[in-house]
This record gives C-alpha cells, structure tokens and sequence, in this order.
C-alpha cells in the first residue's frame, strides 16, 4: 500500500516538516504565553488602568481620575521622596556589596578542589532558596540590643554595643546586609559557572607570558565573564529596588525608626493593602516600574558601549 506523503515532491515534503515543527513550537510555548498573558501582561495592565482611578480594595466600583494620584504623588505625599531616598541608598548599599562578595566568592570556589567546591557552593547557596522571611527573623535575633548574638560578641571584645534596627542611622544599612547576605551566594554560583567556562589555554599562555593571578583575573577572567557580570548587575538592582520583606518583617511593617526605612515597596503595600487605596497604590508602583526599567537600560546600554569600545580596541 502506498501512503499518502510518497506522492509528495520535495518542496511539498519540506512544506510539511516545517508546518510540523511549527506546531511544534506552539504546543511547548501555549503554556508560557498564556502565563505570561496571566500573571504578567494582564496584572500590568490592570495597574496602569487603576492607576488613573479612585479604585479602593474594599470596593468594586470606581471612577476615572485622570492624574490626580500622580500629582498627589509628587506634590502632596510627604512621604515619597523619603522613600525614593531610602530605596536608592538602599541600591546603593547592596549593588556594590552584592557584586563585590559574589564575584570574590565566586573566584575563591573556582581554585579550591572539586569535592570542596560543591560543598560550599551547596552551602552559599542554600539561603537563597530559603524563605525570606523565616531568614529576616533569625537576623531580627542576631540584631537584637539585648540578647542578640552580634552585640554579645562586641561585648567579649570590649567593643560598645549597637543598636542597629532601633537606630535610624544604622537600620537601613542593618536591613540592606541581610539583603546581600541572602542574595551573594546565589550570584556567586552564576558567575562561578562563567569562571569555570574560562578556557585554560588562555590562562596557560598568560602564565607562560609571566602574569600574576592579580592580572589574569582582571584582565583576562573579568573581561571574558562580563556578560554573566552585566546579568547579575542588573538582577541584582532589580532585586534591590523590590527590597520589601527585610523592612516588612524586622520594623513591623512600619518602616521604623521614625521613616528611615521606609522604602518604595513598603509605601506600597500601606497604601494598597493596609489603607485600601488600590488606585494610588498602582500609581506608585508604575513609578517603581519606570525607575527599575530606566536604571536597568542604563545598566545595558553601558555594558554594550564597553563591549563595542572593547572591540575597536
């Protein structure tokens, strides 16, 4: 018996096989899209509407405002710059702390045995896979005045005793460690795995030419991992800029001392969920979005600008 596709020329068969993998294509990327159009178009869309409106939790109904929550934003709430403030110092603090730990941990697991280097890896990256909040409460003991670890042990060495989360000089720099100790060891595994890509032909010749470690890491290794280096960058201050749980959890949700960690996500979640002010909510977190997007095209349009600069080099 014959089938059907025998009597098929060439270009009809390849027509076929393409129609195929197409289809193909489509059955494995339906389910993504129609979670991306759920959980992320959808929702994003929804808050740019209700951003333009009086939309209160409690209540369904709502009306068109036009820009009254973006004017009150910027011209009437007291609290915003404040926040806009704390969430950058808090960027600040943790982009260059994050990177800085990461990448040197990383460079230490890349020249230690194979067996040691899987146990710390596991070790490092453990954290990052644990809730953050059950971590938050663990520090909120260590940070305690009183009976917390940290201040104990400043007291065997006869150092002065810190107040750290009840210090409004000192809790957002408090907070801001436990956000880069939670999060280093998770990029310091990206960029051990972009170590380990590093051909050993290149650093054999840089060994022959008579370079130091110093220089082979920094002019060699650095270079070559950049890509890995610009994702963490930008994870990293994505991440940074979404500082909520550290500051819900170690001041109550407050943002105490006084607002010295009031940060942008914890004016959010006041005005959206404990206020109910759903529509000046949304407002701020377009605001939120705007800057992490800005900051994050800035991240890439430099690190593209160097790699163009690299190669006329």
């Amino acid at each position: 018996m014959i089938k059907p596709h025998e009597h098929m020329t060439l270009l009809e068969r390849l027509k076929l096989r393409q129609a195929k993998r197409r289809f193909f294509v489509w059955i494995i990327l339906t389910p993504v899209l129609i979670w991306f159009m759920i959980y992320m178009f959808i929702p994003i869309v929804t808050v740019v509407l209700y951003s333009f409106t009086n939309a209160k939790m409690q209540y369904g109904e709502f009306r068109f405002l036009g820009f009254a929550n973006y004017i009150k934003m910027f011209n009437s709430d007291p609290l915003i710059p404040i926040a806009l403030k704390n969430t950058i110092m808090a960027v600040l603090l943790i982009l260059p702390g994050t990177l800085i730990l990461s990448i040197g941990l990383a460079a230490l697991l890349n020249n230690v045995g194979n067996r040691a280097r899987e146990s710390f890896t596991f070790i490092y990256f453990l954290p990052s896979i644990v809730p953050m909040t059950a971590i938050a409460l663990v520090w909120a003991w260590l940070y305690h005045p009183q009976f917390g670890l940290f201040n104990a042990i400043l007291k065997l060495t006869g150092l002065p005793i810190q107040q750290f989360l009840q210090s409004s000089e000192q809790a957002l720099f408090s907070i801001s460690a436990v956000q880069i100790w939670y999060s280093f060891g998770y990029y310091a595994v990206i960029l051990l795995a972009a170590m380990r890509g590093v051909s050993t032909d290149v650093l054999e010749a840089a060994d022959i030419d008579g370079a130091s470690s110093f220089r082979k890491f920094f002019n060699i290794t650095i270079p070559i991992i950049k890509p890995s280096l610009v994702f963490v960058s930008i994870m990293s201050t994505i991440s940074a800029f979404k500082l909520f749980t550290p500051v819900d959890v170690l001041t109550t949700g407050r943002g105490t001392p006084g607002t010295s960690t009031m940060v942008l996500m914890l004016k959010i979640k006041i005005d959206g969920i404990v206020l109910g002010d759903t529509g000046y909510a949304s407002a701020i977190s377009l605001l939120l979005l705007v800057i992490i997007l800005f900051v994050s095209m800035i991240q890439w349009v430099l690190s593209r600008e160097g790699k163009r600069e690299g190669r006329k080099a």
